[in-house]
This record gives C-alpha cells, sequence and structure tokens, in this order.
C-alpha cells in the first residue's frame, strides 16, 4: 500500500536518505563499474533512436552512476552536453553550462566536478533531456534527492506548462523503494533507468522511455 506524505515522519524520511546513501557509497567499485556501463549503454540505445541535440547530465558523487562514457560518446556525435554548476552568489541555486571530451572541469565547494565560470551557459529550454542523480525513487516517478532542493528549483515551471526537458532519473535498482512522500513544489520524473533497464511509470510520466 502506497504511503502519503502524511505517513512520513522527517525522521523518517532523514533515515531513509541515510540508508540508501549508505548503501550506494557502499558498492564496490567492480559493481559501480558494471552498473554504470549498464546504465550508460541503456541511455546510449536510446539517444541513438531519439537523438537530442542538447542533453544535460551531471558529475556525481561517491557511489552515483558514472555518465561520463556516455556524455563523451555523445559529445563526440555531436550533441551539446550541459552540466550544473552551482551558483556561488545565489546559494541554492544552479544552472547548467556547456562541458566538452576536451574542457577542463573546476571542483565546488562540495567537491563535485563542474565546468569552469568561463564555459557557456546552456538555458534550460536548450535541453531536450536532463539526466538525474537520486538517492531514491519510485514507481510514480518520485524523486527523492541529497535534501537541498537544487532540482526542484531549477525545474519548478515546468509544472506550468512551458517548454521543458525530459527529466530522466538515474540510479541502481537498490535505490527503488515503494513510495516516497510527494510535495507540491516536487518536479516528477519523466522516467527511471537502472542496471536493470528502465523502470515503468504512470503515463504522465512516462514518455516513451521504455527500451
Amino acid at each position: 500500500m502506497s504511503r502519503d506524505e502524511t505517513s512520513f515522519t522527517p525522521d523518517e524520511l532523514r533515515q531513509l536518505r541515510l540508508r540508501l546513501r549508505r548503501e550506494r557509497a557502499a558498492l564496490s567499485d567492480e559493481r559501480l563499474e558494471i552498473h554504470s556501463a549498464l546504465i550508460c549503454d541503456h541511455l546510449l540505445r536510446w539517444f541513438q533512436r531519439w537523438q537530442p541535440h542538447c542533453i544535460g547530465a551531471y558529475r556525481g558523487l561517491r557511489g552515483e552512476v558514472d555518465l561520463t562514457p556516455l556524455t563523451v560518446a555523445l559529445a563526440r556525435r555531436g550533441t551539446r552536453i550541459a552540466l550544473p554548476v552551482m551558483d556561488a552568489k545565489r546559494p541554492g541555486r544552479m544552472h547548467f553550462h556547456a562541458w566538452g571530451p576536451d574542457a577542463p572541469l573546476c571542483h565546488n565547494g562540495f567537491g563535485i566536478a563542474e565546468p569552469c565560470p568561463d564555459a557557456p551557459r546552456i538555458w534550460r529550454r536548450e535541453m531536450q533531456v536532463v539526466l538525474l542523480p537520486l538517492v531514491a525513487f519510485d514507481h510514480a516517478g518520485n524523486r527523492m534527492g541529497m535534501g537541498a532542493g537544487y532540482y526542484d528549483r531549477y525545474f519548478a515551471r515546468r509544472r506550468f506548462g512551458i517548454r521543458r526537458p525530459k527529466l530522466i532519473g538515474v540510479a541502481h535498482a537498490l535505490q527503488g523503494v515503494e513510495a516516497l512522500p510527494s510535495q507540491p513544489w516536487d518536479v516528477p520524473l519523466d522516467g527511471v533507468v537502472t542496471e536493470a533497464g528502465w523502470h515503468a511509470l504512470p503515463r504522465r510520466a512516462r514518455h516513451n522511455t521504455h527500451t
């Protein structure tokens, strides 16, 4: 039975986030490499059929799926790649900037690699797909992030029907849970891909992502 937001206490959510982050971080380097390769393969086959001209991706923390092989392959085929950059002047905000295989990366205050300040900015309306890291997901398309709300704030306007990219969650299968709370400001996912393949989501979120 699904649980709504009123049945989760703040402590339960905190413990769930902590447990899944620990399980993700505990993956061996070998297992992480295998999962990342499988997920990159699932996504590459999807992109080969759809051929978007610009996508958003990420450079992750320990335990998160490594999308570097995918982004390098797509960039060399002519796809524009955008990576998130934390806004140093506005805490809690981020933007996307262009990245290429030969471009340098800088590290932000969280130790995450991101395009350097002089990299061209890419606007929300330019991206057709954005690949998002996550801590947990459920089969309704809800996503639990690290708790800072960067992605929810950045994509909040998509709820009003303006042109927006598809949001695809990238995760290990172990990060799937039965249900997550949904708040009015949460931005639902259009698809989720793990090492096991694409996960079915409700019709409102699916957008033909199955391989």
